[in-house]
């Protein structure tokens, strides 16, 4: 079954982005993930940053998830306003793994998005990282390393928290540390 996706804006005006090529790429990482939600994709196209968010409205498989996302998070960074498959892939990858996790009963307390504090919003990056990485899509782990250790402390104790994140394959919201 193919997944039901729309990307909005449909013509972009300020960046030299494809609706169409999002939304198959989007396809392509649903299949990958076993995710068979509508998807509704928004990419603020106004501001080069790169905040993405997902929101899922139920937890069942008709429930629409909808990904935000500014379009810094799909631009080639040596090329700006120009779109990469690579950054666009990791990055549409981990917010759709974090709607994934969402469809998750122990889940189910996770704050929205836009609500998580930095360490909470960091720890549940590392912990998508990695299964990106093991999904072979290249997230660059050292800059997840750096971004955890800014948040966590640089140490010994949690490098070692650091790489049980980022091995992990089935972790709850709980699970996740949120304070150094």
């Amino acid at each position: 079954m193919t997944t039901h996706v729309t990307v909005m804006p449909e013509q972009f005006t300020l960046v030299a982005y494809d609706a169409n090529r999002i939304a198959a790429i989007v396809r392509d990482l649903a299949s990958l993930l076993g995710l068979s939600n509508p998807m509704a994709v928004e990419v603020d196209e106004r501001t080069p940053l790169s905040k993405m968010s997902a929101v899922v409205a139920g937890t069942s498989s008709d429930h629409t998830i909808t990904l935000r996302l500014q379009s810094g998070a799909l631009e080639d960074t040596k090329h700006l306003t120009n779109f990469s498959e690579a950054h666009a892939r990791r990055s549409l990858g981990q917010v759709m793994l974090r709607a994934k996790d969402r469809l998750r009963p122990d889940f189910a307390d996770a704050p929205d998005d836009l609500a998580l504090t930095n360490a909470q919003n960091t720890a549940w990056d590392v912990y998508c990282g990695g299964r990106l990485d093991r999904l072979g899509l290249d997230p660059i782990q050292q800059g997840y390393r750096y971004d955890f250790r800014n948040r966590f402390g640089f140490s010994d104790e949690v490098d070692c928290v650091f790489d049980q994140l980022w091995s992990a394959d089935d972790l709850g919201w709980h699970d996740l540390p949120t304070v150094p």
